[in-house]
């Protein structure tokens, strides 16, 4: 969820804006996200929109008018892919907070997401509209989930009363740095260790 500066209200803003073009039809949207995630996958990410189309069954225009590149596509496709079922809403905060930090760690040690992202990350780390579309469509829907609960806890008194993009960082950022660079496990002893680090 976060190995860059925490998201500005600006930033989260961008990732919520109305999408470009016409309405778009949900069935072939998804069909366009599934094989973007199984093309990435198994090709990797540096594979342009013609191919994508071709495997989709959709043209290519319609990929320009939904996605500003390939990337943007790619990471809306791992970001759906990755998605999971909400918890109920009366669970309690700690354990919805406890299923990010596991579906997170999930993304970024299954190979088929792994990867790819790890691509990603790195195009965003020189390149200013890979960084912009890394934010915008990975850290900021990402970042938003977890900021809700986050507030939810501080107002329970479950959660230490601090700045909520800080406890983002401090939970989520471990595990990238583990993911990118140390090779340390994520583990279930980490995620208690982050979650005892927020912990009221």
């Amino acid at each position: 969820m976060n190995m860059m500066n925490a998201m500005s209200t600006k930033d989260v803003g961008a990732a919520t804006k109305r999408p470009r073009g016409r309405p778009r039809d949900t069935a072939l949207r998804n069909r366009i996200l599934a094989t973007a995630a199984e093309l990435a996958a198994g090709e990797g990410v540096e594979i342009g929109f013609d191919r994508i189309a071709q495997a989709a069954g959709a043209s290519r225009t319609t990929l320009y008018r939904w996605w500003r590149s390939p990337h943007e596509l790619f990471l809306d496709a791992l970001l759906e892919s990755a998605r999971t079922p909400p918890d109920p809403a009366d669970s309690p905060v700690l354990e919805r907070i406890r299923a990010q930090l596991e579906a997170a760690a999930v993304v970024l040690v299954d190979r088929p997401t792994a990867a790819p992202l790890r691509v990603l990350a790195a195009g965003a780390l020189t390149s200013a509209p890979d960084a912009d579309s890394f934010r915008t469509h990975w850290l900021a829907p990402r970042r938003g989930l977890a900021r809700e609960l986050i507030r939810l806890g501080i107002d329970e008194g479950v959660i230490v009363d601090e700045d909520p993009e800080l406890l983002i960082d401090l939970l989520f950022a471990p595990l990238y740095h583990r993911a990118f660079f140390t090779g340390a496990p994520i583990d279930d002893d980490l995620i208690d260790a982050l979650l005892a680090r927020v912990r009221r």
